[in-house]
């Protein structure tokens, strides 16, 4: 019992990470736009903006962070050991996947430095070349990893209702065990006192005990009833 709560408890913690996990690989959409305009505003000034520059770390920065956090094999990896075997488990993130993120953040941190350097017309064509990339494989992919995401937290939850039904039937079980014993100590009670009587003087302590074996005996049967009463209006299945 205290084991598959401990098991609930955990499912429901991986949920909530997987979650907020889903909602960051959304936001990654967002940020890989934000990054690319802010390359493309800056790179037309003849110098840089202070607010512009910080933006756009701000944005690459958080934008990596998430990339290494979903990356299979990632050394930088914040999730926790149970998320990422769930990962893991339904292949959300594929190593493609992973070496786009990857192909994004190198090539957005390359024209970052170059922002410094003075306008170029090669450096207007990288940064063409990292919007085609942007405007479709990396929305494709990061479309697919939000996908993978949705796998693993759908791969929990199923997880979690099939220990919750196991729960309830391991209860079941327990309840229909108890309700076996009280039977069985009632039996032997009555057996008792009949087997005391038939002894007469002698046996009349004896058969004090089996009487208080038969009342402590129907005490648990109430118990087990009102208990079996209680799980069945909670769990009718």
């Amino acid at each position: 019992m205290n084991m598959m709560t401990d098991i609930a408890g955990v499912e429901a913690t991986i949920e909530a990470e997987l979650g907020a996990l889903i909602n960051k690989c959304g936001k990654m959409r967002m940020l890989s736009h934000r990054v690319l305009v802010t390359l493309l505003i800056e790179s037309m000034k003849d110098t840089s903006s202070a607010d512009g520059l910080r933006d756009l770390e701000a944005n690459l920065t958080e934008f990596a962070r998430i990339a290494a956090d979903v990356s299979p094999g990632s050394a930088t990896s914040t999730l926790s050991a149970d998320v990422k075997q769930v990962l893991a488990q339904v292949e959300a993130v594929s190593t493609s996947q992973s070496e786009d993120l990857t192909r994004f953040v190198a090539t957005a941190r390359s024209l970052q430095m170059r922002l410094s350097e003075p306008a170029s017309q090669r450096r207007t064509n990288a940064i063409e070349e990292l919007a085609d990339f942007v405007k479709t494989p990396l929305l494709e992919t990061l479309n697919t990893i939000v996908e993978g995401m949705g796998r693993a937290l759908n791969h929990v939850v199923s997880q979690r209702q099939s220990h919750v039904g196991l729960q309830s039937k391991t209860i079941r079980s327990s309840i229909s065990e108890l309700e076996k014993i009280s039977r069985m100590i009632m039996i032997i009670s009555v057996n008792a006192s009949i087997e005391a009587s038939r002894v007469g003087e002698a046996g009349r302590g004896f058969s004090a005990v089996a009487g208080e074996i038969r009342m402590l005996s129907q005490s648990a049967n109430k118990v087990i009833s009102s208990l079996r009463s209680q799980y069945d209006r909670k769990d009718p299945a």
